[in-house]
């Protein structure tokens, strides 16, 4: 490169927007899926009738809320442990891998028609999840244990904590039970609030097949809680105060409850620890309201969806 152009090229680069110059494929504008009020949308557009406005703010909120369920449900997706747990004053390392599928769609219809996924340069249809998974065990069959999980080619990462109470485990007729407890925060975009709590009931069943080895069966009924919402977002650049308050709106906080199914086999061998599962989602429809206010949302379909995930780790 000469050197006349390069402090030409420097300066061009640093007068781009920081999200312009440093975003990753995946990360995501939420001002992309419109205002949640249709106050916001008179106010940018005086020629809109009320019936107009309160469609393209329902429509927005339909985009946030298929949008916020289906991460959620991305980033709590994988267990990868049986009901069992490591023991008296065992321990449990895990490098992670998941994939779980996404369904973008366009909401809406003519010029306000939108992505319910308003990321950066890339539309996904499943998302590439690795992490590093701990656990340890405590006396009377209970188990903490924490997740850092990473949402590849995003600069969106989550963190988890759970909790598991083996209500049975260690006999040789009887199957291990144990209900799991776990909270999963996303973290990395300013804007957006978006957790999701998991109450699961685990069965498993451990196999020895020699003196060193074992193969654990184990299967998970799993009740999801997504809560999401979102800090004001303004939808219309302007410096002037009163027009900014105008067009500036927050996305209501959403609860939206889920069931879905996991199936694994966790393998072990010496302090070896391998194991790989499906979670399966059937849809489900989030019933809302026919005409909802500002702070409630309207009804809204989620497409069924399957996730896989794998563990390499070291439990002793």
């Amino acid at each position: 490169m000469s050197r006349p152009l390069a402090p030409v090229l420097a300066a061009a680069v640093l007068a781009l927007p920081l999200g312009a110059r440093g975003a990753e494929p995946l990360d995501m504008d939420l001002s992309r899926l419109g205002a949640p009020d249709a106050r916001v949308w008179k106010a940018m557009d005086g020629t809109l009738s009320d019936a107009d406005a309160a469609l393209r703010a329902n429509d927005a909120k339909v985009r946030f809320g298929i949008l916020s369920s289906e991460m959620a449900l991305a980033i709590s997706s994988a267990i990868l442990h049986p009901a069992s747990t490591t023991g008296h004053s065992g321990f449990d390392f895990d490098l992670e891998a998941a994939y779980v599928g996404v369904h973008p769609s366009i909401i809406g219809s003519g010029a306000t028609a939108a992505s319910d996924w308003p990321t950066h340069a890339l539309t996904p249809h499943e998302l590439f999840l690795p992490a590093f998974h701990v656990r340890k065990a405590l006396p009377f069959s209970f188990e903490l244990g924490g997740r850092m999980i990473y949402l590849s080619q995003s600069s969106y990462f989550a963190a988890q904590v759970e909790g598991k109470w083996a209500l049975n485990e260690g006999f040789d007729v009887l199957p291990d039970l144990a209900v799991r407890f776990a909270w999963t925060q996303l973290f990395g975009q300013r804007d957006w609030d978006l957790g999701v709590g998991d109450v699961d009931l685990m069965i498993s069943k451990r196999w020895g097949v020699n003196a060193v080895t074992s193969f654990t069966p184990y299967a998970a009924a799993r009740f999801s809680l997504v809560r999401a919402s979102t800090s004001v977002i303004q939808y219309q650049p302007t410096t002037d105060v009163t027009q900014a308050m105008d067009t500036s709106a927050a996305f209501p906080r959403l609860s939206a409850g889920y069931y879905r199914t996991t199936v694994g086999l966790r393998m072990t061998a010496y302090a070896v620890s391998m194991a790989a599962e499906a979670t399966y989602f059937g849809g489900s429809k989030y019933s809302g309201k026919a005409d909802p206010t500002a702070a409630q949302y309207p009804s809204f379909r989620l497409n069924s969806s399957w996730g896989g995930a794998w563990k390499f780790g070291f439990e002793f």
